[in-house]
């Protein structure tokens, strides 16, 4: 691999980067969460009992016999007939029979706006509840689903896999073995978990006249609705036996019990416009039923409720609401909560609101009617400002250290702050899925901020491990910036995309993209970024053992950063930091070619200087791996000890193993072939649930040894 300031060959983006994979945290929390997961939802509170479905589930669940085998339920039928709510229902009288706890995520298979669901994500969330650190999952599909099957293996769990779009969606998700029960709903039959799973099926149909009626009594009385049979029968044809339309025509009703059911039936029958009912091949008067639940709102929660119908993320936080509708936290709150009572949305814990599809679908289409082009583009602005400034608040608490571009203009209404660390990670936690959805939605309409939107999100993608997350803003943003003529934009976020193939292995598009990166770079004269991008080359060159070309690329980087620090002024934090990881990055490139007289000064100066805690893991390493090279094996032994035991105090698991990769290659050359075969038999048990590529090269070593 070739590398030079003049051609700007294979950089990648290393601002802040150490190593390989950079995980904080270990990968679990001693391999199990303190408390068995608990994700069902809230029951309804009216809810008409499915008794055949419910004994079809129950039997289900006890044909299992003392095997305990997997089994899958699938459950189909049209958008709004109740098969979540069926199914959360019945898991609750159910759930204390899986002591392993229970798993619920809704995948979005049919939203009108958000995206379905991708696997990886919902594995992400599944191994967060099973126990695992955020920031030590995986970055690939099949890692995560790899450890997913094994912290599962053993265990008595229900899972519910809500609003499933095909049998693809749904397979990463399954248990690999014996002891779960798996309950599936769809709008589609989901041949492909019957025939390869022998998933028993269930259709739910529409709730009969009779049980339509049971329903509208349990909310207005037996008594309202014998009174005018003819009207009572003509609002449950109006619903067509949806318990989604139900609801919102009985709470209405409820709402006026002086009004004559008549005058509301005319009222429903007045709205000629009718949503088609999704997947039903018909007309039903479900819109009627949702306009009748509208019309009934304030104007300012009227139009909150159709703003709400516009972004494409699968909920909203109560500040992402605010800012939709250009209001303070407060006002946001009295509105969603007049839209909570009409059941309109519904509200869930760390005050984020969510829409049934068909609503959403509804919001939506009346923002369309019933707003401007330009109030809707204003509404998706608001928003993405509102992510922009929230996080670039983020990454000040995250990586204080992290040079990120000035704004031209902030909105003070919608700026924000958070107190600490921890404040910063829980709302980057909630939030990351609708950052994503605001990149991708913005990115289509071409608004210029998206690029430094995605940009702004690189860090605390990469620190939560989200690397395909990563992967997806970065493209988007790079479409942005081009858009938009932005080429300082384009520049960063091309090193972005860059790091993010590198740490998914993809790694002739991380070269691709780190050499626009750094082409730009020099265009721009941005010094410090030439040199970021420079530095990063040389990470990608040690790690493709080019060993002469990583020398080159740190010794340019080295060059640019001595130069920005030697105007004589305080040198910045985020340049000391880079000037000592191009140090540590020299020095070991220089070992690797037997540069040991000048390699050695440089490390220790990396060492003996002021570094952040993973920054030190990496120096101590580096300068083990020059004892090992120069012959210092006692040296080599003794410094990848103190490497080993700073990254498991820290918590990173990744360089723990890396460094006891290292370590196991000292003893071995101490003549311990024992103590090197378990030192990396630890290292594997470290990669091999992350689904880290290195796995590999450890079990090469261990047969090796095996071979002697």
């Amino acid at each position: 691999m070739h590398n030079s300031a003049s051609d700007g060959q294979n950089v990648v983006q290393a601002q802040h980067i150490h190593g390989d994979v950079h995980i904080h945290g270990s990968a679990a929390r001693e391999g199990a969460s303190a408390a068995p997961p608990r994700q069902l939802p809230a029951t309804a509170r009216h809810f008409i009992n499915r008794t055949v479905e419910q004994d079809a589930l129950t039997t289900l669940l006890n044909g299992s016999g003392a095997q305990h085998t997997l089994l899958v339920s699938t459950i189909s039928g049209l958008a709004g007939v109740g098969k979540s709510t069926l199914v959360v229902e019945w898991a609750h009288k159910v759930r204390d029979q899986f002591p392993d706890g229970e798993l619920y995520v809704n995948l979005r298979g049919f939203d009108p706006a958000a995206e379905p669901v991708i696997a990886a994500e919902a594995l992400a969330g599944f191994l967060t509840a099973l126990g695992m650190e955020p920031d030590a999952i995986p970055a690939s599909e099949q890692a995560r689903a790899a450890q997913y099957r094994t912290l599962a293996h053993g265990r008595r769990m229900l899972l519910v896999l809500d609003n499933a779009r095909d049998a693809e969606q749904v397979l990463p998700l399954l248990p690999g073995a014996a002891g779960c029960l798996v309950v599936v709903t769809s709008r589609q039959r989901l041949d492909g978990l019957v025939t390869h799973h022998g998933a028993q099926r269930l259709a739910l149909d529409t709730l009969t006249p009779e049980e339509g009626h049971q329903l509208l009594a349990r909310h207005l009385g037996g008594e309202r609705l014998d009174a005018e049979p003819d009207a009572a029968a003509t609002l449950l044809e109006f619903c067509a036996g949806l318990p989604l339309a139900l609801t919102l025509v009985s709470v209405q009703a409820a709402a006026e019990p002086d009004v004559p059911l008549g005058d509301l039936v005319a009222d429903l029958a007045n709205e000629h416009d009718r949503l088609d009912a999704l997947d039903a091949g018909g007309i039903t008067g479900i819109r009627a039923v949702f306009s009748w639940s509208y019309r009934t709102l304030s104007p300012p929660a009227a139009r909150l409720f159709r703003l709400l119908g516009l972004p494409i993320s699968p909920d909203v936080s109560l500040a992402a609401a605010a800012a939709l509708a250009g209001v303070d936290h407060r006002s946001a709150r009295k509105l969603l909560g007049e839209l909570g009572r009409a059941h309109l949305v519904t509200r869930r814990a760390g005050d984020r609101y969510v829409f049934h599809d068909l609503l959403r679908a509804y919001a939506r289409e009346r923002a369309h009617a019933d707003d401007t082009e330009s109030d809707r583009t204003a509404t998706l602005q608001r928003l993405l400002d509102h992510h922009l400034y929230a996080t670039y608040a983020a990454n000040r608490q995250l990586a204080p250290a992290r040079d990120l571009v000035e704004l031209e203009y902030v909105d003070e209404q919608l700026n924000c702050s958070f107190a600490d660390y921890d404040e910063a990670l829980a709302w980057w936690d909630a939030e990351h899925a609708g950052v994503l959805a605001t990149i991708r939605q913005t990115t289509a309409l071409g608004m210029p901020r998206a690029g430094w939107l995605a940009n702004a999100a690189t860090y605390p993608m990469r620190l939560r491990g989200l690397i395909s997350e990563l992967k997806t803003s970065s493209t988007a943003g790079i479409e942005a910036a081009r858009q938009n003529d932005d080429r300082p934009a384009l520049a960063r976020l091309h090193a972005d995309l860059s790091e993010a193939c590198w740490r998914l292995r993809e790694l002739d598009r991380a070269s691709e993209n780190a050499r626009i990166a750094a082409g730009l770079f020099e265009a721009l004269g941005e010094r410090m970024w030439t040199a970021i991008t420079s530095c990063g080359s040389a990470l990608m060159c040690l790690d493709a053992q080019q060993y002469a070309d990583a020398v080159t690329s740190a010794r340019h980087a080295k060059r640019i950063l001595d130069e920005l620090g030697g105007t004589g002024e305080a040198v910045p934090e985020s340049l000391a930091t880079q000037q000592l990881t191009t140090d540590s990055l020299l020095g070991v490139a220089l070992a690797h070619c037997g540069e040991f007289d000048e390699a050695f000064p440089l490390l220790r100066r990396a060492l003996e200087l002021d570094w952040d805690e993973f920054g030190r893991g990496y120096v101590l390493h580096r300068l083990a791996t020059a004892h090992l090279l120069a012959g210092n094996i006692a040296d080599a032994v003794e410094t990848c000890g103190r490497a080993v035991e700073h990254r498991r105090r820290i918590g990173h698991s990744a360089g723990e193993a890396e460094s006891l990769t290292e370590l196991g290659k000292a003893q071995r050359a101490n003549g311990d072939t024992e103590a090197a075969r378990h030192t990396w038999q630890q290292a594997l048990a470290i990669l091999d649930p992350l689904g880290h590529h290195n796995a590999e090269v450890i079990r090469g070593h261990l047969n090796a040894l095996a071979g002697q």
